[in-house]
């Protein structure tokens, strides 16, 4: 029990931003202390000696326990507080929080060197009724450095990386993901506990976050002794993700839709006929029928999806593949479980495009009813994994921001609270309902495909994709920074429609939404579509098959999409261009599932982010601030799509083609980079002209790297692991955990793995594998490894060693 010490009481007049408080007292307790003034109350706590807790409110507002974060949950810190004249401050053993009474701000500082990591502004607070509570609209300003550099919010469809000098709304849409998080290149992430339409805008007065609703300024402060380091700790305080099964890491074939099981049975055995690997097949909506009233029913169609037990177990035994089931928050009126949650009075009711009803699932009775039919009509028939699709939840005019906004506000009570005061976080209690539910009754791990996303969302086996978007070179590009603003915010498991949701058709932005504003032109601005022919439009099959190679070498490798196919069939035959670049890619996905699966195995124990802006791993290259033309790919690899046209544009082919694209490659203390392609190798720190025809994804790998590769199958659980490919990648020390367990269960969080670590010392030229770690019994007994090292030259060249080995699960070193 926390004993409370009156630390201090004393009356004194500041003057702040134009208000005039008294300081009341200051009571200290374990953690941190809470201040009183007359017209407000701060408490500031360490939940670790690196996370600050901070609440500002006014004086007797009542704080609600957050959704996202428990304190409790944190050990209480060996914290020195110590009051100085007109200051009171609080030192851990990294951090320093000094409240400065007169200017009425908290101020952090980095104990070990001194530097300022972040400065309060000013805060606001104007009470506002939230349907009969008292409640406030909030805002908090912080100043942020000169040359300091903000990525995250969540994914929106601006083209935005660096928020500097930029302004976000912070709400959630089909193609909008709002995560109030913002991790900076000052090495701190910080995080705004809020759920209500919020924005977000950097000016020179400094970064502002307002928020409708709330109980007062509440927020948390991650420092880290770099960005990665900041991230992680941020995946400690809000939850590291669970690993997914490794299937999740394979390839996915899913198009809207599969009419009946009989055309869905049929892609998954051409696919094996032609043996090009595979592990998920998604059948989307309608699945239940196709009359509106049966939406979402939670059963499947006898006529079209007849025998589904038999259907999902000859997809597991015959083929190999798991199936991905499509799920709503909403339901028909003609179905069982709509009549049960109307008459339980737990659906909201506000129009839906399909004219369905949503539930009200932050009520248990909603979550209880939800859960039981999902489970008898879906879940015992043998679904390997959840689609939880327009978790926005999606009502009318969901695509536009604003419109999304307003409905969703209109559904008035929920069972914890208004739907204003917790719009963005449908989705994170949905998915915590799923996960808990599935997790009690199997080992067998949980993944959940989603529309939508908050902070926190990652512990409860999720991946997310980035909506309904339009096929063009323009949605593509800002796919990209989508993409790692999303990944960098704790939210790892990513993906987006290959080629674009819609193709044939444009968007139509005023379509149903009566007046749009310009806040909405924004948003969609980029929008586009309208290759009439689809993929007899060569001008398409270039996007597309640019968009494959970045879906490849992405979190989730998942093909979606409508108006045209998207089987690899319908784009060509064996030998012909864009069917065999979308095999290799495959395949090139398929060798690198070993390097993947042990990068997955650092997002559950490290809490870091397979996808991440270069700017991470690189901060100290300031020219990476503003790249987001490239991405790590893991540790190791660097990968940079291509998002321009080369050979085709909307008016035909392109008379003067230009296939060198500019790459800039950053600095490090391994000085190099490899292409992945050749035996070429780079100095960082200077822009490449790159030639990248067609056929060519470039992919770098850093100096200092161990990249295994494995052999090619047909869907991942094939490979026993015995072809493994060691490739070393010298020019600095490097070290890589190979790691393996039974790739479907929880068994991991019980010890239940094997890691095997590997060393490169780039002076003595000594490789070694040590001894595997973890409960689980090595998949084999004397396994081979090809090892290879490829070494920088100074011409550019690259000499490459090979040596194979037999490993029998002892230490050992090998000399080069």
């Amino acid at each position: 029990m926390n004993r409370i010490i009156l630390f201090l009481f004393f009356i004194v007049s500041l003057s702040s931003y134009g208000q005039k408080y008294s300081l009341s007292s200051v009571q200290k307790n374990e953690n941190g202390v809470t201040i009183s003034l007359e017209e407000k109350q701060i408490e500031i706590s360490f939940l670790k000696d690196n996370i600050i807790h901070v609440r500002t409110y006014p004086a007797g507002q009542e704080q609600k326990p957050s959704l996202i974060v428990n304190d409790k949950a944190f050990a209480a810190q060996d914290i020195k507080c110590r009051s100085l004249q007109n200051k009171i401050i609080l030192k851990s053993a990294k951090v320093e929080a000094t409240y400065d009474i007169l200017q009425d701000r908290v101020l952090f500082t980095d104990v070990q060197n001194s530097d300022t990591i972040l400065v309060e502004g000013g805060n606001h607070f104007s009470e506002v009724d939230d349907l009969g509570e008292k409640a406030y609209t909030v805002s908090q300003t912080f100043i942020l450095k000169p040359d300091e550099a903000i990525y995250g919010l969540g994914q929106y469809q601006d083209g935005v990386y660096n928020y500097r000098g930029h302004k976000e709304l912070l709400v959630h849409a089909n193609r909008e993901i709002a995560n109030p998080v913002i991790v900076s290149t000052s090495n701190y992430v910080l995080f705004w506990d809020n759920y209500s339409c919020s924005t977000f805008e950097d000016t020179p007065d400094g970064a502002t976050f307002t928020s409708e609703i709330g109980d007062g300024v509440n927020y948390y402060l991650v420092v880290g002794k770099d960005m990665k380091d900041a991230m992680s700790g941020y995946c400690e305080l809000t939850g590291n993700s669970p690993m997914l099964p490794k299937s999740a890491f394979g390839f996915w074939m899913s198009k809207e839709r599969y009419k009946t099981f009989d055309e869905l049975q049929d892609v998954v055995r051409t696919y094996r006929m032609r043996n090009i690997p595979l592990d998920n097949i998604v059948q989307d909506w309608q699945y239940w029928g196709e009359n509106l009233d049966s939406w979402n029913g939670m059963v499947f169609n006898p006529v079209t999806h007849p025998n589904p037990q038999k259907v999902i177990e000859d997809l597991h035994k015959k083929y190999h593949v798991k199936l991905t089931l499509s799920v709503w928050p909403g339901f028909g009126k003609s179905t069982k479980i709509y009549q049960e949650m109307d008459s339980a009075n737990v659906l909201y009711d506000v129009p839906t495009w399909a004219d369905y009803k949503v539930a009200d699932i932050y009520a248990p009775t909603a979550q209880k009813i939800f859960w039981n039919h999902l489970y008898q009509g879906l879940y015992t028939k043998g679904v390997d994994s959840w689609w939880l699709d327009a978790t926005e939840p999606a009502y009318k005019d969901g695509l536009y921001p604003e419109k999304q906004t307003q409905w969703s506000k209109k559904a008035g009570k929920t069972f914890i609270g208004s739907a204003a005061r917790y719009l963005n976080t449908y989705s994170y209690v949905l998915t915590k309902m799923m996960y808990e539910n599935l997790r009690e009754q199997s080992d067998n791990r949980a993944s959940v495909l989603t529309r939508s996303a908050f902070a926190g969302q990652q512990r409860f086996g999720t991946s997310i994709w980035s909506g309904d978007i339009y096929a063009s070179w323009d949605v593509l590009k800002k796919q990209l920074v989508a993409g790692l603003n999303i990944c960098m915010t704790g939210i790892p498991y990513w993906t987006t429609d290959i080629g674009g949701f819609r193709v044939r058709s444009r968007e139509n932005s005023g379509e149903g939404t009566g007046e749009i504003s310009t806040e909405i032109h924004r948003n969609i601005s980029s929008c586009d579509g309208g290759y009439a022919k689809g993929l007899k439009d060569s001008a398409y099959l270039e996007l597309y098959t640019r968009w494959f190679q970045y879906g490849a070498l992405s979190p989730i490798f998942r093909a979606h999409g409508t108006e045209v196919p998207r089987e690899i069939w319908h784009f060509g035959e064996p030998g012909s261009l864009f069917y065999d670049i979308q095999v290799e890619m495959i395949h090139l996905r398929y060798s690198l599932l070993s390097y993947i699966y042990s990068e997955a195995w650092k997002v559950t124990s490290k809490g870091s982010a397979i996808m991440r802006g270069t700017v991470v791993d690189f901060s100290d290259d300031r020219k990476t601030f503003d790249d987001g033309s490239s991405y790590m790919f893991g540790d190791a690899l660097m990968i940079h799509p291509i998002t321009r046209p080369m050979y085709y544009n909307r008016e035909g082919a392109i008379s003067d083609v230009n296939t060198l694209e500019l790459i800039y490659l950053p600095q490090h203390s391994g000085t190099y980079w490899f292409d992945l392609h050749s035996n070429r190798c780079y100095e960082g720190g200077q822009e490449i002209k790159y030639d990248a025809p067609l056929e060519k994804l470039p992919i770098f790998v850093k100096a200092g790297s161990i990249v295994p590769r494995n052999k090619v199958v047909q869907y991942v659980a094939q490979d026993d692991g015995s072809e493994i490919m060691l490739s070393v990648y010298a020019g600095k020390d490097a070290e890589f955990l190979f790691y393996e367990d039974d790739n479907e269960t929880y068994a991991y969080e019980r010890g239940g793995y094997s890691a095997i670590q590997m060393k490169w010392d780039n002076k003595h030229q000594t490789f070694t594998l040590f001894a595997p770690i973890g409960k689980m019994p090595p998949k084999l007994e004397n396994r081979k490894f090809k090892i290879q090292i490829f070494t920088p030259l100074e011409s550019g060249h690259v000499s490459v060693i090979e040596k194979d080995i037999i490993y029998n699960n002892k230490t050992m070193k090998l000399k080069f």
